[in-house]
C-alpha cells in the first residue's frame, strides 16, 4: 500500500474506532435523545391531528350554522314582509274609516250650512216682504185715508154703546 492508501486506511480505522466508541458510550444517551425527539415529534403530530380534527368539526358546525342562518334570515324576511303587509292593511283600513268619518262630517256640515243659508234666505225674504208690504200699505193709504178710517172706527165704537 502506498502512503496515501495507508493514510486513508488509518482514517477509516480512526473513524470506525470513533464510531464504535460513540456507540458504546454515547449510544444509549443518543438513542434516548433520538427516542425522546421521536416521541416529541409523535406527540406534536398527534396534537396536530387532534387540532385538525377539531378544526374540521368546528368548520362543519359553523357551516351547519351558516346553513341554518340562511334559513333563519329567510324566515325573518318572510315574517317581516307579512308583518309589513298586516300593518299596511291596518293603516289602509284606518285611513278608509277616517275618510268615511270625514265624508260624513263634511256631509253633515254641508247640510247644516244649507239649513242655515235657507233660514237666512227665508228671513231675508220675510224682511223684504214685510218692507214691501209696509211700503205698499203706506202708498195705498194716505193721511186722509187714515184719518177717515179713524173717524169711522170712532163712530162705530160710539154707536155700539
Amino acid at each position: 500500500m502506498t502512503e496515501s492508501g495507508l493514510s486513508i486506511a488509518f482514517k477509516f480505522i480512526n473513524f470506525g474506532v470513533l464510531v464504535a466508541l460513540l456507540v458504546k458510550y454515547a449510544g444509549k444517551p443518543f438513542m434516548g435523545l433520538l427516542r425522546k425527539r421521536h416521541d416529541t415529534v409523535g406527540d406534536a403530530v398527534s396534537e396536530a391531528e387532534r387540532l385538525l380534527r377539531e378544526a374540521k368539526e368546528a368548520k362543519a358546525m359553523y357551516e351547519e350554522r351558516l346553513g341554518r342562518l340562511d334559513a333563519e334570515i329567510e324566515t325573518f324576511r318572510k315574517t317581516a314582509l307579512e308583518e309589513a303587509e298586516r300593518e299596511k292593511k291596518r293603516l289602509l283600513d284606518e285611513a278608509g274609516a277616517m275618510a268615511a268619518r270625514i265624508r260624513e262630517q263634511a256631509r253633515l256640515a254641508y247640510e247644516q250650512e244649507m239649513r242655515d243659508a235657507l233660514a237666512h234666505v227665508r228671513g231675508e225674504i220675510a224682511r223684504m216682504t214685510t218692507e214691501a208690504a209696509e211700503k205698499t200699505v203706506k202708498d195705498l193709504f194716505r193721511k186722509e185715508d187714515n184719518d177717515r178710517m179713524v173717524d169711522e172706527l170712532i163712530e162705530q165704537l160710539g154707536s155700539r154703546r
